[in-house]
């Protein structure tokens, strides 16, 4: 894979890339499943009951390291928003690439509910990976219309619009983050140093609706060590790796 200018050779590659992308995501799915939901009962008692619950050290502690991890897991959306762009960009057959993700999606959307919700069924959010599958699409679109005349810019912001309106209708987790990140470090990917700054930019912008994405800027700390190689990697582990982590957070929180 050729580097591009920005990249450094001695940088991490993308399998690495998606390890801290997958460590950041545990910390979130442990958070909100093991230690929120199951732990400290948080959506499953009232409100007295919890406050009660807090007044304790043991709770206290939980609670803190529980906003930490949940904080953490936001360094995961420019790192994958920045493997989308780069997977957008080195594959050979779109449609394929867009199966797999979606593919994915579905197959997280039981585990997820079951990690996050502790239901099998449970329509109130729906797992990232859409989001991820939703910035695959806007990104075909962004190809396709990549001049600058007024009529393809009009598109693309269309298309960028209708794609966030779309995560607000299905309530995708993070899915606003990803979309946007992924249509900004695809807009300045020629330039690896401005298209960190603006993807950073609009994370903290995104913070309007979640505070937790503040912490969202980090995660460019590991994509500014990307060197642009893919490395060694297995495709089927890195597909599995979410809904199993998922499905195994879920059993963990049953016995704790």
């Amino acid at each position: 894979m050729q580097i591009i200018p920005g990249r450094k050779r001695n940088g991490i590659h993308s399998g690495a890339l998606r390890t801290w992308g997958m460590l950041f995501v545990a910390a979130g799915v442990i958070s909100r499943s093991v230690l929120q939901r199951s732990m400290l009962g948080m959506g499953a008692i009232s409100g007295p009951q919890l406050l009660e619950i807090m007044s304790t050290d043991s709770a206290m502690s939980i609670a803190t390291v529980a906003l930490v991890l949940q904080v953490l897991e936001a360094c995961a959306v420019p790192i994958f928003a920045c493997l989308l762009v780069e997977g957008f960009k080195n594959t050979s057959d779109f449609k394929n690439y867009l199966l797999r993700v979606v593919g994915l999606a579905l197959l997280s959307e039981l585990p997820y509910n079951l990690a996050i919700s502790g239901k099998l069924l449970d329509f109130s959010t729906r797992n990232p990976v859409f989001g991820i599958a939703l910035g695959l699409i806007v990104l075909a679109f962004y190809k396709h219309y990549e001049g600058k005349s007024v009529q393809n810019i009009a598109i693309k912001t269309v298309v960028t619009l209708a794609a966030v309106l779309w995560v607000g209708m299905l309530d995708i987790e993070y899915g606003t983050p990803l979309v946007l990140v992924a249509a900004v470090l695809w807009a300045f990917r020629s330039n690896t140093l401005l298209a960190n700054v603006a993807g950073a930019t609009v994370s903290i912008v995104c913070s309007l609706s979640s505070l937790f994405m503040m912490a969202a800027p980090m995660g460019f700390l590991a994509v500014h060590s990307y060197n642009g190689e893919k490395g060694e990697s297995n495709r089927t582990v890195d597909y599995l790796a979410y809904p199993v982590l998922l499905l195994g957070s879920f059993l963990a929180s049953l016995v704790l």
